[in-house]
């Protein structure tokens, strides 16, 4: 049942759910809210589906619930309203239900627990519920405004990324095709030129520029790998890997050894990415810093997900005091492998003391692959 009385002056209006089911009881109760200052807009129910009924059809500032009704219970009713509404608030009362009872009712979620033939509190418990209702709701608004902040940034992070891949593929591209092929042209006529000139002088001159612009377009042409190697597109990861091993080594120390299956599928192109950005920063990080003398490389694939680690000999580092200048903006290596790992839904660990190596970690959930799925190389 329901009742909106017209509101005597000076009582605050309260909209107040009550689950009773003793007509005697209900009565003392909205004196009780009367006494206490406020003028109770109620409704009354004392089973689940007048519950569900009552809470669907309007707001209610607060639940007063009985604990003990024939076919309904108090840690019922929580329970009910706790999954409509966690933050409105819910006070027990009722008889002399025995304190362990109450504690539980309390730990369950219960707001405040009172005893029906003492309800001298009854106004000043619900001011102070009503109070911070209203500051767990700024909380839950809070919490969501700030996943929903995070999610903004996450996605714009996403797509910075993305453009730069995209930028990085496009330089890649005209430093090869455009002026790659332009300085190729331009070699080749000087190359022309120095057999049809007859004066040594002259022909020095244009084998001398014939040797810059050589190195020029050698240049242009590590450049455009440094920037987007075309294994990563056209062939994989692996594969690319396998480019960046012999590019960067060179026959110097550290030996770098790949570890990974020789026929491995095509993984996301944002897994992908990820991981051979991360390869390339470890990798350049142990040949500069560490001074390693051997690198592994591993990529295991385990179908429902992917682990690329790096691990070398070199002389380590205090891992938390660097996670700590790259918290502070001293230092944005750590970071930057973190948030390409985690963009690309991954988690990254990184094991690292003086004097013990260092091992970066990183480990992306895959899809299952598809039996006797065939894919061919990606546009």
């Amino acid at each position: 049942m329901s009742h909106a009385p017209t509101r005597p002056a000076g009582l605050k209006p309260l909209r107040v759910l009550i689950i009773e089911d003793t007509d005697d009881d209900l009565q003392l109760l909205l004196l009780a809210l009367r006494r206490a200052g406020y003028a109770p807009d109620h409704a009354c129910v004392h089973s689940a589906a007048g519950l569900a009924r009552a809470l669907e059809q309007r707001p209610w500032d607060i639940v007063l619930s009985d604990y003990a009704l024939p076919d309904f219970s108090g840690l019922q009713a929580l329970a009910q309203v706790q999954a409509h509404d966690p933050d409105l608030p819910f006070i027990l009362i009722s008889g002399n239900i025995g304190e362990e009872v109450a504690v539980a009712a309390m730990r369950a979620g219960a707001h405040d627990y009172l005893i029906k033939g003492n309800l001298t509190r009854l106004g000043a418990a619900i001011d102070r519920e009503l109070r911070e209702a209203v500051v767990r709701q700024e909380r839950r608004r809070a919490d969501r405004e700030l996943r929903e902040a995070k999610q903004r940034l996450q996605a714009l992070s996403n797509r910075m990324l993305e453009i730069q891949e995209n930028e990085r593929r496009h330089l890649a591209r005209e430093l090869h095709d455009e002026i790659g092929q332009a300085l190729t042209a331009v070699k080749l006529n000087l190359q022309a030129l120095e057999r049809r000139v007859s004066d040594a002088a002259a022909r020095r001159l244009a084998q001398e520029v014939t040797g810059l612009v050589g190195a020029v377009l050698d240049q242009v042409r590590a450049l455009s790998l440094d920037l987007r190697p075309p294994q990563l597109d056209d062939l994989g990861l692996v594969p690319a890997l396998h480019w960046l091993i012999r590019r960067s080594a060179g026959g110097a120390p550290p030996a770098v050894l790949l570890h990974a299956d020789q026929q491995p599928r095509r993984l996301p192109a944002p897994i992908e990415t990820a991981c051979y950005r991360l390869a390339q920063e470890a990798l350049a990080n142990a040949m500069r810093h560490a001074r390693a003398s051997r690198v592994d490389i591993e990529v295991v694939d385990h179908g429902d997900s992917l682990k690329l680690s790096i691990r070398d000999d070199g002389r380590g580092f205090n891992f938390p005091a660097a996670l700590a200048r790259a918290a502070s903006g001293k230092s944005m290596g750590l970071l930057g492998m973190r948030e390409r790992v985690s963009l690309a839904g991954g988690q990254l660990a990184i094991n690292s003391r003086p004097g013990g190596g260092t091992e970066v970690c990183a480990t992306f959930p895959l899809a299952a692959p598809a039996q006797d799925a065939a894919e061919g190389p990606r546009p």
